[in-house]
């Protein structure tokens, strides 16, 4: 019912989301950039479920920040942002997510990079290490289904 979305960009993810939820079901999507929050906001308009969606712009860690201070709670995360903060979107979403709530993160198999070992750059390695992180995090039940980039998704327990 309650859904935020960390990295927004043209809205695609929002837009699906936002059609399979209940009449009153939002979706809280962070994103910094305004310009593709603008062009977002006219696919949610063409779309028709722009009533439930709200973009907030800014820096999503601070977004992030506030939201757990008035103590707001979700049924789904879904992460697609900047990966250099992956780990710690991950774990303020662990704050913010219902138990029982999922959290999805995308792009976990970097283009099937994170299993090429002779691939080192600073983003399959960023990659690797949130995999990680997350495959040892017991505070959620958690599988990489391997479709499209990858996606993992997790359950907080």
């Amino acid at each position: 019912k309650n859904v935020l979305e960390i990295g927004t960009f043209t809205g695609y993810s929002a837009v699906t989301m936002s059609l399979v939820l209940p009449k009153n079901g939002s979706i809280t999507c962070l994103d910094i950039n305004k310009t593709t929050s603008k062009s977002a906001s006219n696919f949610f308009k063409r779309a028709h479920v722009d009533k439930k969606i709200n973009i907030i712009l800014g820096p999503a860690l601070n977004t992030l920040k506030n939201l757990i201070g008035i103590n707001k709670n979700y049924d789904l995360i879904f992460i697609d942002a900047d990966k250099e903060n992956y780990k710690k979107y991950f774990n303020l979403s662990l704050k913010l997510i219902n138990k029982d709530g999922l959290v999805i993160i995308d792009n976990v198999l970097w283009h099937g990079d994170v299993a090429n070992k002779n691939k080192n750059d600073k983003f399959t390695n960023i990659i690797r290490e949130f995999n990680s992180i997350v495959k040892d995090d017991n505070r959620v039940e958690k599988f990489i289904l391997p479709i499209g980039d990858g996606v993992t998704i997790c359950k907080k327990v």
